[in-house]
């Protein structure tokens, strides 16, 4: 459910709820409790439900904190991978000169194709969570391109050392990526957010304050802020989708790049 909305709906719009409907809908329950339950307002009830807000605030706080980082971390290395995976690609091409222009243009063409395939067949299956087999295979013949270059001296028996072990990083660097697009937070670790979330707004909805608009500005303030961190957490949750999803641009400009320039990797 969390990927289908990432994927379906514009930040904007989880921003807009997150930032006026939510905050909106919790000053109206106030409004409410204000009418329903004006002793309320006496205070007499602000010692326990204070502390017991600020325990369920406490563990909403770390839980919370703690999702944001690592969402953060896993969006980073996601960027990192794919510019890690393409600039080995570039490097792989380069090295391939020692072999001489036919086996370059053979190599470049390969690179050439396996970028195309991942930005315009992988891209849409990563932000499913899965990878490409079309991709994979194109990956496949690049590996084979360059297991039959022939080694005719000792700087090309070096370069074609330094090309497997390119070859090799970039199949780590891509298993990775694909990690990455696969990986998604525990339902059950959602659910403890969303119930200390709700724990926090409604602690903050039965402190009492006589003057209204101190109460309201409160509360939605407080709404406000639970808002925005589980927009934060929901973005960055699937690296790979929504609006602010690592993008294949990266993966573009190498095949462009090899079909442009032939002989300048």
């Amino acid at each position: 459910m969390p990927r289908w909305i990432v994927e379906n709906v514009s930040v904007w719009w989880l921003t807009a709820i997150a930032l006026a409907c939510l905050p909106i809908l919790t000053i109206g329950l106030q409004y409410i409790i204000r009418r329903r339950s004006p002793g309320l307002l006496d205070g007499e009830q602000n010692e326990a439900v204070g502390y017991q807000g600020a325990v369920v605030g406490v563990v909403y706080a770390i839980i919370v904190g703690f999702m944001v980082i690592t969402l953060w971390d896993q969006y980073t290395a996601a960027g990192d991978a794919v510019q890690a995976e393409t600039s080995d690609l570039r490097d792989l091409a380069q090295f391939s000169e020692a072999f001489g222009p036919a086996a370059h243009g053979r190599v470049q063409d390969q690179v050439a194709i396996y970028a195309e395939s991942v930005a315009t067949s992988e891209w849409p299956a990563m932000t499913r969570g899965a990878g490409s087999p079309a991709a994979r295979q194109d990956f496949d013949r690049i590996v084979d391109t360059v297991q039959r270059l022939r080694v005719r001296s000792l700087s090309q028996q070096e370069s074609l050392g330094s090309m497997l072990t390119q070859i090799n990083d970039i199949g780590e660097e891509r298993q990775e990526r694909l990690d990455l697009a696969g990986q998604n937070i525990p339902g059950v670790l959602w659910l403890v957010v969303i119930l200390s979330s709700a724990g926090t707004l409604g602690f903050s909805l039965l402190l009492g304050i006589r003057i209204a608009w101190l109460n309201y500005f409160m509360v939605g303030i407080v709404a406000v802020l639970i808002g925005a961190s589980m927009v934060l957490a929901l973005e960055l949750e699937y690296p790979f989708s929504g609006s602010v999803a690592v993008r294949p641009e990266p993966f573009e400009q190498v095949a462009h790049d090899m079909r442009t320039s032939p002989g300048s990797y």
